[in-house]
């Protein structure tokens, strides 16, 4: 794609070090340019265009720079130490809070509560910007997970409706075993995608996350026990990422999977079926779902007009529309969800209908709790622990984060 104004780098691990020791250094922005970090995977192309048309229409030149999620996690703090931290930075919600203690970004209270009309967006987005009640990013995209189902699967096992709610669900399970497949699949490796699938069951049970040792997360262990001892669902899964188990998924050996909209460009192009999305199963508490999505924030140096009025196009309806809509995710605003057909269409319309029942997670050592949360799972999957022990222990392991 034809880029006038804007210097795409793509960066390597290899070149990850040497970059951060000089290149991001030398390219701080003097008014009319700024330096972006992205950790968005490189081929978006729409991405690309709505900041290329940012730089057209104010002047501001983009340098943009990249390095995967897991990378800059690993490397915010050579960056702080070189001095060569960007003027932006895309930031996974979850790591909003450390950067922000961490003294990194700009306080962008003031800017947010005068020039942002904060009434149009989803309650959680915004607040998972803030710490100790001042914004530190705006939100840009939003997502959560729903339920993909195989239609055909579930019409030749005898379901005739979508399962509703996890009791449903094992029913339906009983029958799809019948067919030789597994009824019901998450991903359940050491990893944080694994556990951002397990939070829509910790929500739907009424489970307290600082308060694990509760019959809400024994309720919800025993969900998945009950999956596993009568082989509903393979403990294969605790070896699957969330790729994995959407493998699963288009390959015709799980019949319902929990997945994110990102999703649904794969499994429309290599699941050989009707398949569809409904609402992740409810738990005892009712429906719910797990809110994640990434947010521009503002590095805190001298720069901070330009890169402020940079994240605040990219928060404008239009923009934040185009680029929503070309890559599957979900407007962090209302207003912008609302006023374009495609998010009132179907398979989409399912996961915008579920921002109204998304949790955020915690925004504290997140990665420390996602840890715990996975090893909890696991421990009750592969017979290790009863969901009594299994939970007992991670309430412990969570009181040692505290």
């Amino acid at each position: 794609m034809r880029m006038k104004k804007v210097i795409a780098t793509a960066l390597s691990m290899a070149m990850a070090m040497g970059l951060m020791t000089g290149g991001m250094g030398s390219v701080k922005a003097d008014g009319d340019k700024i330096s972006l970090l992205l950790t968005y995977p490189k081929e978006k192309e729409v991405l690309y265009q709505c900041i290329e048309d940012f730089t057209t229409e104010t002047g501001i030149e983009v340098e943009i720079q990249y390095m995967p999620l897991e990378d800059s996690r690993k490397q915010i703090n050579v960056m702080v130490a070189s001095d060569s931290l960007p003027d932006v930075m895309d930031v996974d919600n979850t790591d909003t809070a450390t950067y922000a203690r961490m003294g990194i970004l700009a306080d962008l209270t003031e800017r947010v509560e005068s020039e942002i009309e904060t009434d149009q967006y989803y309650e959680g987005t915004l607040k998972q910007q803030m710490v100790d009640d001042k914004y530190y990013g705006l939100p840009f995209t939003a997502n959560n997970l729903c339920m993909y189902y195989n239609k055909d699967l579930l019409t030749q096992a005898g379901v005739e409706e979508v399962p509703q709610s996890w009791e449903e669900v094992i029913n339906a399970c009983e029958k799809l075993k019948e067919l030789g497949v597994n009824g019901f699949g998450v991903a359940g490796s050491q990893t944080t995608d694994t556990s951002f699938q397990m939070w829509p069951f910790i929500w739907g049970a009424g489970v307290d996350w600082e308060n694990l040792d509760s019959d809400a997360t024994v309720k919800m262990l025993d969900f998945y026990k009950t999956l596993v001892d009568n082989e509903y669902m393979s403990t294969e899964a605790v070896n699957y990422n969330a790729g994995d188990n959407a493998n699963q998924f288009t390959a015709g050996k799980t019949a319902m999977i929990i997945d994110g909209p990102w999703r649904l460009r794969s499994i429309q192009s290599d699941a050989g079926f009707e398949w569809g999305v409904a609402k992740v199963p409810a738990g005892p508490a009712g429906f719910s779902t797990v809110l994640g999505g990434h947010n521009f924030a503002v590095v805190n140096n001298d720069n901070t007009d330009a890169s402020w009025k940079f994240i605040k196009y990219m928060n404008s309806p239009e923009v934040m529309g185009k680029y929503s809509e070309a890559e599957n995710y979900i407007p962090s605003r209302k207003d912008v969800a609302d006023s374009l057909e495609y998010f009132k269409t179907e398979p989409i319309s399912t996961f915008v209908e579920m921002m109204e029942v998304a949790q955020p997670m915690p925004k504290e050592n997140y990665n420390k709790v996602s840890d715990v949360i996975i090893q909890m799972w696991q421990s009750v999957v592969l017979g290790k622990a009863d969901p009594q022990s299994a939970a007992t222990t991670a309430a412990e392991s969570i009181a040692a984060i505290k």
